[in-house]
């Protein structure tokens, strides 16, 4: 076989099934026009070949990162010139992405993982815009006339390795806002409140059988979602639905005791429902069934509406993005574990301070960034940033003290860095006050019970948050603490299998791979202890047992036990 670096530009048109639809021939004849008047001169003139054509874009390989971005940023600026004065319907809108690695040559083809992530840049690319892998941009940097926005890591489908990606669009692009990433960008119309904060309309659960039973119940649970929803730090809620971002609508049957609510969820400004749900119980003991009903669909709404959000507005620049927008991606990505979230997050909530100094989720946000990395374990605490995350969650309460976010900030703060166990105990019940279903300051409650040595109550919190949402991207930290739990009551056997379960959502994470060392080594299993032991110690070469920072055990005896089963394992 032969290799030969190369880089490579994937190319394609946005929207080419929603075009070749509309009208068959025209799309074709107009695509076909683009790419022989512009696209195949124009590659040729910068030194590329195209060697792959298909009908909605091509593939071509230059011998320098340079030629090839060179050539997609003229494509990109002439399709703009190209498309002027050509209405929505009928304009050929691409995206396109460029990558930089060996490939592998068979007569007139292209093969390749330098190809394949080259097609994975152009479908995160914007609407007439490029993206880059990281390796193109280091090498045009300074030989290039444009400015790059970071893109931050992405793992992208079918690539073992996360990728760092970077973007430009050129200056008279029209803003767009994506329906999902990857998707094929049909434009969606800007909602009239596009500065404020998602928006959700719920109608009467209509009873299904004509029950006359059920009535009451239909009844109860739109009343008991209406309630909990109202206190959702982060959406409003409305009464009508043509005046909302989103539309609540749910259905209720009965038979016997047993109860089965369906609610879906519709995206009011792309006319589509994306999200649907069923939530069954019994009706015996009827105000618990509902109180757990709200509690399961206003989590479930919650998350969905945010990544839903998150979807919509990701992959626009920052500049165009609202700072509500800014603050429910930063908020929503930094759910995961992962350390880029982390690392975007503060790059996006820090345009909002600086934008607004005193809105009080921005700055809850910013605390709960500035500890992620720490309560992952990916790195300890430092005096700056523990100033930083206690003064802007202290903030944040006092600027909005019913904001239920704020409360659950502020005491994930003084749990963290201050071990105040009672005062983080009196946040999350402030937090619970204000909004009695939420899964995250259940979580908080536990946490604290639990490091307090009431691992009995701490469980119970704990696996509560956990049965709130089964897509919940955070429920690897209630798993955690169903560990810590288990580890304290010294039952190693279901200490370790909650660990693992929390390590399968996501793996490596250091808080997690501690406890899976020590459990296994208090359990006796001393292979399965060196294991993960060795996988720690991949994740974090310069870990050593001496720097690890105190979890806020409130019984020196339960730390001790902690540390004694990560020193059978022998870590440094």
């Amino acid at each position: 076989m032969e290799r030969r670096l190369a880089a490579i530009l994937a190319v394609d048109v946005v929207g080419y099934s929603r075009l070749m639809g509309a009208d068959e021939l025209g799309t074709f004849e107009r695509i076909r026009a683009h790419r022989k008047e512009l696209f195949e001169p124009e590659i040729a003139r910068q030194h590329g070949r195209i060697f792959k054509l298909m009908g909605d874009g091509l593939l071509a390989e230059f011998g320098s990162a340079v030629d090839a971005v060179t050539c997609a940023v003229v494509l990109q600026r002439s399709m703009l010139e190209r498309n002027s004065g050509i209405s929505d319907e009928r304009r050929i809108d691409v995206r396109m992405g460029i990558n930089l690695g060996d490939v592998i040559v068979e007569d007139g083809d292209r093969h390749g993982d330098t190809i394949n992530l080259a097609a994975r840049l152009e479908q995160l690319a914007r609407p007439n815009g490029i993206c880059v892998s990281d390796k193109v941009k280091i090498e045009v940097e300074g030989k290039v006339d444009i400015r790059f926005e970071n893109g931050g890591e992405q793992r992208l489908k079918n690539i073992a390795q996360a990728t760092k990606v970077f973007h430009w669009r050129p200056d008279g692009a029209p803003p767009l806002v994506l329906t999902k990433a990857g998707a094929e960008g049909i434009r969606d119309p800007a909602p009239a409140n596009a500065g404020a904060k998602p928006s959700l309309a719920l109608s009467a659960f209509e009873v299904l059988g004509g029950d006359a039973q059920a009535v009451p119940l239909a009844t109860g649970v739109n009343e008991a979602v209406a309630s909990s929803l109202a206190n959702l730090t982060g959406i409003s809620l409305v009464t009508a639905s043509n005046e909302a971002n989103y539309h609540a609508i749910g259905s209720v049957q009965i038979s016997g005791s047993r109860f089965r609510v369906i609610v879906k969820l519709l995206d009011q400004r792309s006319k589509k429902q994306f999200w649907s749900d069923r939530f069954d119980g019994d009706i015996a003991a009827t105000f618990d069934a509902l109180d757990n009903l709200a509690f399961r669909i206003c989590s479930a709404l919650r998350y969905e509406i945010y990544e839903r959000e998150t979807e919509r507005t990701r992959l626009r620049s920052l500049e165009e993005q609202t700072n509500e927008e800014l603050m429910g991606q930063a908020g929503h990505i930094l759910l995961n574990s992962r350390r880029a979230d982390y690392e975007r997050s503060v790059t996006l909530i820090d345009l909002v301070v600086k934008r607004d100094p005193n809105n009080f989720m921005a700055l809850a946000i910013r605390a709960w960034g500035a500890m992620v990395e720490v309560v992952c374990g990916y790195r300890e605490v430092s005096p700056a940033d523990s100033a930083i995350a206690l003064q802007f969650a202290r903030k944040a309460t006092e600027l909005n003290g019913r904001s239920d976010f704020a409360h659950l900030v502020y005491g994930l703060m003084l749990l963290y860095l201050k071990r105040d166990l009672d005062a983080a105990v009196r946040q999350a019940k402030r937090s619970l006050e204000l909004n009695p279903n939420y899964a995250l300051s259940i979580y908080l409650l536990g946490m604290a019970m639990m490091y307090a040595g009431d691992a009995e109550a701490g469980l119970r919190h704990c696996k509560r948050a956990l049965e709130a949402n089964p897509r919940f991207p955070a429920n690897n930290w209630f798993m955690d603490y169903m560990a810590v739990g288990n580890f304290l009551r010294e039952d190693y056997g279901a200490a370790v299998e909650w660990a693992r379960r929390s390590d399968e959502i996501h793996g490596d994470i250091p808080r997690c791979l501690l406890l899976l060392t020590t459990c296994y080594s208090h359990a006796g299993a001393v292979e399965e202890a060196a294991r993960e032991a060795d996988r720690l110690m991949q994740a974090c070469p310069d870990f050593r047992i001496r720097d690890l920072r105190r979890w806020p055990f409130l019984r020196e005896q339960d730390w001790a036990r902690f540390i004694d089963g990560l020193v059978q394992a022998r870590l440094p």
